[in-house]
């Protein structure tokens, strides 16, 4: 059973900002984190590496206007890349049954960086009455609204003898239509 966990050390550090407004028709609040984590694995070696969740940078922007029955909302999110391992090169092997298998040398544990992240959505909310039967709400949300292409991760493999490269992304834009009823 251990042979699936590996045993060792973790550190991190960091500080947190937050301005935040409660109350009235806006409200909504800003946040600034810097953080940096680390981990050191015997089997990685002696030396500590960026753990594969740690963003040194991110900053938050959550606002909300309410204006009769509806409800407007936008949300910022801003991040640093996260780490990740790169291939340091590959080669192909010609087994003798004819099939090829590929190899790839790995680099240093996390010392590469993804493309910072960030998107904005949008959300509008409609309240209505639905006579006895209850509270009815009517959404629209547009989600990554310019169309980032945020790097979800890397993934490389070996064609013909060279190292392809391919960033695997996160949703683009999304549109969302919803409809809900708190009964009564």
């Amino acid at each position: 059973f251990n042979e699936f966990f590996y045993q060792g050390e973790g550190k991190s550090k960091g500080v947190e900002a937050l301005v935040q407004k409660k109350y009235g028709d806006y409200t909504g609040w800003l946040s600034y984190t810097w953080q940096e984590v680390t981990h050191q694995f015997d089997v990685y070696g002696p030396d500590f590496f960026y753990a594969s969740h740690d963003v040194n940078h991110e900053l938050k922007s959550v606002n909300t206007y309410q204006f009769g029955d509806w409800n407007f909302s936008a949300v910022w999110i801003y991040g640093t890349g996260k780490p990740y391992t790169a291939p340091l090169g590959g080669y192909e092997i010609s087994m003798p049954d004819g099939t090829m298998v590929d190899y790839i040398t790995i680099g240093e544990k996390n010392t590469f960086r993804l493309p910072d992240y960030h998107r904005l959505d949008l959300s509008a909310q409609y309240k209505f009455r639905m006579g006895d039967l209850g509270i009815g709400t009517l959404g629209i949300s547009l989600f990554n609204v310019y169309n980032r292409k945020n790097v979800w991760y890397k993934q490389f493999e070996i064609i013909e003898g060279e190292m392809i490269e391919t960033n695997v992304e996160l949703l683009g834009f999304t549109p969302n239509i919803s409809f809900s009823i708190n009964l009564d």
